[in-house]
């Protein structure tokens, strides 16, 4: 996080650091670190940083300062790219030393392959540059304050900060603080400036009363692509005759040379994807990393060292299977399955009372289950640790309160409480296995499914839209989709999950797999039209990938939301309504 401000005595400034310090403390357990600086000649600064090692041979301090006073701020993954050949040193410290030589910020920032927030000061020039990765994976958040002078840049914040936002994933912004004492900001698009850009730009000039520049565009590729309004070849729905055997139909698609090849580019695409993602990271799990740190230990550490967020749903189930490849078949793999409570009211006949029997028998942990045992008989040789997280009621109104609240923030919706709520616990990975002994996850990475919704067509609203409006109407949604998938919710599971000092991880999200299917037109990607209902159409081509891997069963399985999975959210809610809780 950082502060910069020039009032002596603003309480404002202290009240925020506190209130911010212990959270981003959390997200790094492996290095703390802080510092003030006077830059510009006129700006204090408080600086800090908590570093959760996951590249290189040895980790790096944060707040980074090079030689010509230059400063990094850091929270990412550099996956892919020309960045990427330096496996030596940290990806910190491999950015520093592109930073201080090439000069040309923008030019080195654009060709980052992988999640990231930034923040950087360049001494020559007297500009800060900050921003967030093109899908907005890892959290930043602002608040400017012309009056006080005084610009807050952090990953997390509290409730107890007015005036903090998520940063836009629009683009590298930056501030010259040689301009006069004002904050006046200046943008560097992704790519081309839309109608739903400009609006974000101008909520946010209107927010801070600033002015903002937007100068070129920096990347390229453009997702805003428009399709044709009817399919030009209707191989996927047409050739065939849907059965009640969802297995069978899957086997005839297969047959179809195309839809195969294509089938088999995304396996091999998503498999480089999770193996990037699992193998980039220190050999320890979270609790013999202290010994390493600390001590300096060597040990061979077996434990599980990769969680993933398991509902037993398509897409985690499918990111296990392909994680299985790229780990040591004598560590385990944490799948964590999340469950809230449900109160039952029966009837006592003895006493004729009602007595109150709670449960967490909810449809995740169903299929939780079904999905385990299919991965048991496809990768027998494993040992796939299931980690029931059962979370009563009251338990849910503590952590609520006291602290998800502060990590959701500056989210507000019931739709943002009940997700961040649902991957809190999950991301803290603390449970029972299924001999009944209580346990908490040791993984310092967690996988995501997010992402695969988006691409695939997997929500109700995808099915809605091609029954009201036709294909050309849904090509443009899921284009939509990516494009507005930095402002939903990553940005909070990215707050979320970094409180339990793990790193989340979105496979499907990967710059080249998400490359490869926007160009695959939306009528190959999916069908959810009548003639393939809920299990089928939807997610069509993610379905045949399953089946391809041997999730046989799985396949099938129909989409179910997170927050009714596991059965934290009420469906007589209005998702998009204020939380009385945050």
């Amino acid at each position: 996080m950082e502060i910069l401000y020039k009032n002596n005595n603003n309480k404002n400034e202290f009240n925020k650091w506190k209130y911010c310090k212990e959270n981003v403390n959390k997200r790094g357990p492996d290095i703390q670190s802080e510092c003030a600086k006077i830059i510009c000649n006129k700006w204090k600064t408080i600086l800090a940083a908590s570093v959760l090692w996951m590249q290189g041979k040895n980790p790096t301090s944060q707040p980074c300062i090079d030689d010509e006073e230059n400063i990094l701020l850091w929270n990412g993954d550099i996956f892919s790219g020309p960045l990427n050949d330096d496996h030596e040193n940290s990806d910190t410290l491999t950015l520093m030393l592109k930073l201080k030589s090439s000069k040309n910020v923008i030019e080195v920032l654009k060709s980052i392959g992988g999640p990231f927030s930034i923040i950087y000061y360049q001494k020559s020039t007297d500009i800060i540059f900050f921003g967030r990765d093109f899908f907005g994976r890892h959290s930043l958040l602002i608040d400017i304050d012309s009056v006080d002078k005084s610009l807050t840049l952090s990953s997390v914040g509290s409730k107890k900060i007015d005036g903090l936002i998520e940063l836009p994933a629009v683009g590298i912004f930056s501030i010259d603080l040689k301009n006069n004492n004002k904050f006046d900001l200046t943008c560097y698009p992704w790519e081309n400036i839309t109608e739903r850009s400009l609006d974000i730009i101008d909520r946010l000039k209107d927010k801070f009363s600033i002015d903002v520049i937007i100068e070129k565009p920096i990347l390229s590729s453009n997702l805003s692509v428009e399709y044709p309004v009817e399919p030009v070849d209707t191989i996927f729905f047409e050739t065939i005759e849907v059965s009640k055997c969802y297995q069978d139909v899957m086997e005839l698609l297969l047959q179809n040379e195309k839809i195969n090849n294509q089938v088999c580019c995304l396996l091999e695409l998503l498999k480089k994807s999770v193996k990037t993602r699992v193998l980039k990271k220190p050999s320890y799990c979270k609790n013999c990393i202290e010994n390493k740190l600390i001590n300096n230990e060597n040990k061979i550490c077996n434990h599980s060292k990769i969680g993933i967020l398991f509902s037993g749903g398509l897409d985690s189930t499918i990111l296990a299977a392909i994680v299985d490849e790229f780990i040591p078949n004598d560590e385990p793999i944490d799948l964590i399955n999340v469950a809230f409570e449900k109160a039952k009211s029966n009837v006592d006949n003895k006493f004729n009372k009602n007595k109150i029997d709670v449960s967490f028998d909810v449809p995740d942990r169903k299929t939780g289950h079904q999905a385990l045992e299919e991965l048991k008989k496809i990768f027998p040789h494993r040992y796939w640790n299931f980690i029931e997280t059962n979370v009563s009621q009251e338990e849910l109104l503590e952590c609520r309160k006291d602290k998800i609240c502060h990590l959701v923030y500056p989210l507000k919706t019931v739709l943002d409480e009940s997700l961040g709520c649902a991957v809190w616990f999950g991301a803290r990975g603390k449970g029972s296995t299924l001999s009944n002994e209580q346990t908490i996850s040791s993984c310092r990475i967690l996988l995501l499914g997010m992402g695969a919704d988006e691409l695939f067509g997997g929500y109700t609203r995808h099915r809605t839209t091609l029954r009201q409006r036709g294909w050309k109407s849904l090509s443009l949604e899921l284009v939509a989709e990516i494009t507005r998938i930095s402002e939903r919710n990553l940005g909070r599971d990215d707050r979320v999950v970094c409180d339990h000092g793990r790193q989340s991880r979105l496979p499907f999200l990967d710059e080249k797999f998400v490359d490869y299917v926007k160009n695959i037109p939306a009528w190959e990607r999916c069908n959810p039209s009548e003639k393939m209902p809920q299990g089928l159409g939807d997610k069509l081509l993610l379905r045949l990938v399953a089946y391809k891997i041997g999730l046989t069963n799985t396949s099938t399985f129909p989409k179910r939301a997170f927050q009714f999975g596991s059965r934290i959210a009420n469906s007589k809610e209005n998702a998009k309504d204020i939380s009385s809780w945050l």
